[in-house]
């Protein structure tokens, strides 16, 4: 998925929970809203077996600002929220996603201990970044050890069996036959063993 396409994903259900907390006509029906969701995310484990991530992000954000915005106890949601995301997602989406909760939650500033917890999210934000950099880097390099099994493979099929072969067909030395057949023998049991190892991981 694209950047902006995730960026939405993360942009739209924050922006819905605002508007349902800043609306009068949705205020008396937020529990029930919040219930409802809570279904649906409850739904989608049982049934399709994945996390909806917008669900979660509305909901969450929807329970923060109903019970006080950056002054509320339950503000904590969003540090595991954002910590949440950035296994899952690039470096700079995860700074685009903390940007938006600073500003959508600046609303809420009417004292000093709002303000601690929004400068909190500053902290946050580049111990977020590092984690979501550290997981692109450990994929990026188990994509390049697949890569490299992967070439190893192709040369242990291909150029290694086939060089043996015809030394063993071309040598009258029943020594170097010998050895060639053993080099064979290893390294299909190498093979093996290195499939074997991909499937269990």
């Amino acid at each position: 998925m694209s950047t902006t396409f995730k960026t939405a994903t993360f942009f739209l259900p924050l922006l819905l929970a605002f508007l349902f907390h800043q609306s009068p006509v949705f205020t008396p029906f937020l529990p029930q809203i919040i219930a409802l969701t809570s279904l649906l995310i409850i739904l989608f484990l049982v049934f399709a077996h994945r996390l909806f991530l917008p669900l979660v992000v509305f909901i969450l954000n929807l329970i923060v600002f109903s019970t006080g915005g950056t002054n509320s106890f339950l503000f904590f949601l969003i540090y595991f929220l954002l910590f949440s995301l950035s296994f899952q997602n690039r470096p700079i989406i995860n700074l685009v996603y903390s940007l938006i909760i600073i500003i959508f939650y600046s609303y809420s500033l009417n004292s000093l201990s709002s303000l601690i917890q929004l400068f909190s999210l500053l902290l946050i934000t580049p111990l977020t970044y590092f984690i979501s950099q550290q997981q692109e880097l450990q994929k990026n390099t188990e994509a390049i050890l697949s890569q490299d099994e992967t070439d190893f493979l192709f040369w242990i099929s291909l150029k290694l069996k086939t060089s043996l072969r015809e030394i063993i067909s071309l040598s009258d030395n029943p020594k170097i036959n010998q050895i060639a057949k053993n080099l064979l023998k290893d390294s299909a049991k190498l093979e093996r063993g290195i499939d074997e190892n991909s499937d269990e991981t």
